[in-house]
């Protein structure tokens, strides 16, 4: 689940890119070979919106949270970062989801 939020009800401070929307719901739905296994989104250099930063059908966690972790912005100072990330698990008899 992705939860956004608003500061104002009449005018969001920052916009939501068109982009991220797809790109949760290809994490979401895909069942394919390239289907995303994590989306890793950003506000824009301009401060103005949340756009996605990377998308990446790697399985390591560990390579995620160490994008995470060291996520810069363009002046090479850490920044934060927002991710959504697919976890499979396996309910044993019923199968993995």
């Amino acid at each position: 689940m992705v939860i956004f939020l608003r500061a104002n009800a009449e005018k969001p401070s920052v916009q939501i890119h068109d982009e991220c929307i797809t790109a949760v719901n290809e994490l979401r739905s895909r069942r394919d070979a390239n289907k995303p296994r994590y989306v890793i989104y950003k506000i824009s250099d301009n401060g103005q919106s949340v756009v996605v930063d990377e998308t990446s059908s790697d399985k390591n966690y560990e390579a995620f949270l160490n994008k995470l972790a060291s996520a810069t912005d363009d002046k090479g100072k850490p920044a934060p970062r927002y991710a959504a990330y697919d976890v499979e698990y396996d309910l044993g008899e019923e199968g993995k989801r």
